[in-house]
């Protein structure tokens, strides 16, 4: 069954459904869809809550974490909720990796104290973010005291806007996790879990940023050099954490990063889909495959025909975000032309609802060009604003 939920959902992954005709949960995503009536199997909630309570491991993919309420409230007892559960608040993701890192420091806040929290109760540099979150509502790199009270007095406004956005499964600010800051690459990757709990990964991100204070989620990117070098090294670390929770039947996006002396540390996992907004829809130009496709039908790329046969562009995906704070009601429009004049080689563009959304757009594109990724992480979309 695919959960369709806002905030977006593509073109691409709608007929994706269409073609191999798909059960749809019934909601008002669905409901608000411009579908073809009858294109589509649309399944009632109480039939599909007691279909899944039947299986030990559901086979359920969604385009949103939004869809994770319905998980929660209807399949309790379910292995999908319980694997929900603890990727979805960091802090309890990271007790669970304990053992395999005993020595990484972090502990959890109560959104309420935090204000009262002593810099010199902590150690930096550190991360400071919600437990449940999404995007970089809420994150901040702290390296001192002073970068530690201007966190703390602009998380009150990020939060409320946060808020407006996403249900609280999604962001919640009632605590907050700190935890050492991870010095080294960022990647992020999507992957599943197969019925026979062998991890099967279908794309590699390199999230490279502007400086060390940047938490944006402005550049995606993608290439064959990425998937040969860390391909074996993602496996390996995928596999250790479904060993620890027996996972089987799963799609997960996963942030980690990699450390100057090759630790890799994971970040967070965002459970039930892959890359958010269907960024993860890059697959099909980067690498000819169709990753929702991959899962529904536990299909394994075959990487070694794949990265033979691919050349020497970097794919990306890239997003326009509104800037945090930014009186929405204020915008007369985004210069979208002028702002994607600075991409060289677009291979489509998604203009998003800014008025009810953090996006202005979501680029996908391919380059040669180092100088241009540094470009593109450099834009600052109020320029582009009207």
């Amino acid at each position: 069954m695919i959960i369709l939920e806002k905030p977006y959902v593509s073109e691409f992954l709608l007929d994706t459904i269409v073609q191999n005709d798909w059960a749809v949960l019934d909601n008002d995503s669905v409901r608000d869809a411009e579908i073809e009536e009858g294109a589509i199997d649309i399944i009632s909630s109480d039939v599909a809550k007691k279909y899944y309570l039947t299986q030990e491991y559901p086979l359920i993919y969604s385009n949103s974490e939004n869809s994770i309420s319905w998980v929660l409230d209807n399949l309790q007892e379910t292995n999908l909720a319980k694997y929900i559960k603890v990727f979805k608040d960091k802090a309890e993701f990271r007790a669970l990796l304990k053992d395999l890192y005993p020595d990484f420091y972090f502990e959890t806040v109560k959104y309420e104290d935090l204000k009262n929290k002593s810099s010199d109760d902590v150690k930096f540099p550190l991360v400071l973010k919600p437990s449940v979150g999404f995007l970089s509502f809420g994150v901040h790199t702290v390296r001192d005291d002073k970068e530690w009270r201007e966190a703390i007095a602009q998380i009150d406004s990020e939060m409320k806007s946060a808020k407006k956005l996403y249900p609280k499964n999604v962001v919640d600010s009632s605590n907050f996790i700190i935890e050492e800051l991870i010095e080294g690459e960022e990647f992020a990757v999507d992957a599943y879990y197969d019925r026979d709990g062998e991890p099967v990964i279908l794309n590699i991100f390199q999230h490279p940023f502007l400086n060390s204070k940047d938490v944006s989620d402005r550049i995606y990117l993608m290439s064959t050099g990425i998937m040969i070098k860390y391909m074996a090294k993602f496996s390996l670390l995928l596999r250790e954490i479904g060993e620890a929770l027996k996972i089987k039947n799963f799609p997960m996006h996963i942030e980690l990063r990699v450390k100057d002396d090759g630790e890799i540390i994971p970040i967070e996992v965002n459970p039930m889909r892959f890359a958010g907004w269907c960024t993860t829809d890059v697959a099909k130009y980067a690498w000819g495959i169709n990753v929702y496709d991959c899962f529904y039908n536990q299909k394994k790329p075959d990487w070694n025909k794949i990265l033979v046969n691919s050349g020497k562009d970097v794919f990306y995906f890239s997003m326009a975000e509104v800037p945090v704070g930014l009186d929405r009601s204020k915008i007369k429009g985004f210069e979208y032309e002028r702002f994607l004049a600075n991409y060289s080689n677009v291979l489509e563009v998604r203009r998003i609802d800014y008025r009810n959304n953090p996006l202005f757009a979501v680029i996908f594109g391919s380059t040669q060009n180092k100088e241009e990724v540094e470009k593109i992480l450099a834009l600052k979309t109020k320029d582009y604003i009207l």
